[in-house]
């Protein structure tokens, strides 16, 4: 669930499009609820197992319409669900000064690990809108 939540959290941030295609499959009310309990914040309730329940609702929804789902990746970019692909305008504008360490889900709840070198900022959650704490491996 956490590299589904992960994944779902970044692409929404790479393609802002993406939340709209799912409002429009019939999966927004999923949506927003997944985005509420992911972003209520450290000490806010989290369910994994009805966060599972959402995503999975979300990808049927989507897949009814022929998106693809959220395992599914593009062969030229591995973290890309098929049918989202970078065009060279964005490939060409994460482009970032490399640094040590990446950035992570404020609160822990979803694998997402974004790199210095793939963004030209630092990131936010999508669901929360909180920036992507700082996290140095060991």
């Amino acid at each position: 669930m956490r590299n589904r939540l992960g994944l779902l959290c970044d692409q929404l941030t790479r393609h802002t499009s993406m939340a709209d295609e799912i409002v429009d499959v019939s999966a927004g009310r999923e949506l927003r609820e997944l985005f509420d309990l992911v972003g209520g914040g450290p000490d806010g309730p989290f369910d994994p197992a009805r966060a599972g329940e959402l995503l999975d609702a979300i990808e049927e929804a989507c897949a009814r319409h022929g998106l693809a789902a959220l395992d599914l990746r593009d062969h030229k970019d591995t973290r890309l669900p098929a049918g989202f692909r970078l065009t060279p305008d964005e490939a060409e504008s994460r482009q970032g000064e490399p640094a040590g360490g990446a950035w992570v889900c404020p609160w822990g709840r979803c694998g997402r690990v974004v790199f210095p070198d793939e963004v030209p900022a630092r990131p936010e959650c999508t669901a929360g809108g909180e920036p992507l704490r700082s996290f140095t491996a060991r």
